[in-house]
């Protein structure tokens, strides 16, 4: 059993279990995980990016795109790359296409895991710290967007446990990418997509013209990190209109190699999505998690003021 601490502004911590799956794919990622938390030093949680899609006012719209906006003027004042769009639309309503623009600015800035891009390799920290943030802040949009048009009908609510300063992954193997499914359930946790770009589901669903083909891949690494999801659940298409997408692609849509869909590990014990709007709510920091005998606090709040420092001298250690 996995146990997650969530802690309220009260410092009042309640906890979350997780049920690993009885798989193969479960455990190649249970090790992972046991080697993440046995050498969890120089590894730093990324609070801003855990709760995605819970509205709150722990962190709101406003906030996401204050820190967008400061990432892209640390970005340019560096002068390694320049980013002219105005992202300020995205403070008042969802706008698909804007966020596909500043996703591929991602992609060309950050670069693949086995392909870092020339700007973060050369940038200072304060740079690759606000490179990643144009990525977390683009997502945090999506999930947010996603809850608000579609609440109270159903919620679409996230927790991810990424850290920064992660180097130890190794490649799925492929016999498992078969078993990837398409269907998402309420409390299904699956592995952490630990690689630059888009999945092809993602690219599809997004309607993304932007993105380029070296920007689109299979999942494909195993990291220890995660994501829990809770909602009504959904299923990822695969209908004709998906599949010609992918053959105009180039891409074989039954090559069980693309990995299409989530990578599921594990399941929520104790806490259905009808109860996690009001939790998360309340408990909006994410404060500890504990496995196999070995717990990790984060004993810090996104809004420290040493928060920020923190993630950009992590970032100036980075070598690729």
């Amino acid at each position: 059993m996995i146990q997650l601490g969530f802690r309220n502004n009260d410092n009042k911590i309640a906890y979350v279990s997780i049920k690993p799956n009885d798989t193969i794919l479960a455990q190649l990622w249970l090790q992972q995980l046991d080697s993440l938390l046995e050498n969890h030093n120089n590894k730093v949680f990324q609070k801003n990016f855990s709760l995605l899609g819970f509205h709150n006012n722990y962190r709101t719209v406003s906030d996401i795109c204050t820190d967008l906006e400061k990432a892209v003027h640390t970005i340019n004042y560096y002068k390694q790359y320049r980013i002219d769009d105005d992202f300020t639309d995205l403070r008042y309503g969802y706008n698909q296409e804007l966020l596909n623009v500043l996703h591929h600015h991602f992609e060309i800035t950050q670069g693949q895991l086995w392909n870092p891009g020339s700007v973060l390799s050369t940038a200072n920290g304060p740079t690759r710290n606000a490179i990643s943030y144009l990525n977390h802040c683009c997502h945090e949009l999506e999930a947010w967007y996603d809850t608000e048009q579609n609440y109270p009908e159903w919620t679409n609510g996230y927790f991810y446990y990424n850290l920064l300063g992660v180097t130890e992954r190794f490649e799925i193997p492929q016999a498992l990418k078969k078993n990837f499914t398409k269907e998402v359930t309420d409390g299904m946790v699956y592995l952490h997509y630990a690689q630059t770009g888009k999945t092809w589901h993602e690219a599809y669903l997004d309607n993304d013209t932007v993105v380029k083909p070296d920007g689109i891949s299979e999942h494909r690494v195993i990291s220890g990190e995660f994501n829990c999801y809770f909602g009504t659940g959904y299923e990822l298409p695969t209908d004709e209109n998906f599949t010609t997408w992918l053959k105009s692609k180039g891409v074989d849509p039954d090559n069980e190699q693309l990995g299409l869909g989530y990578g599921a590990v594990g399941k929520i014990e104790n806490l259905p999505h009808t109860e996690a709007v009001d939790f998360f709510k309340e408990y909006t920091d994410f404060y500890s998690i504990e496995f196999n005998k070995k717990r990790i606090e984060y004993d810090f709040r996104y809004t420290d003021p040493g928060y920020t420092k923190m993630l950009e001298d992590m970032w100036s250690k980075w070598n690729g």
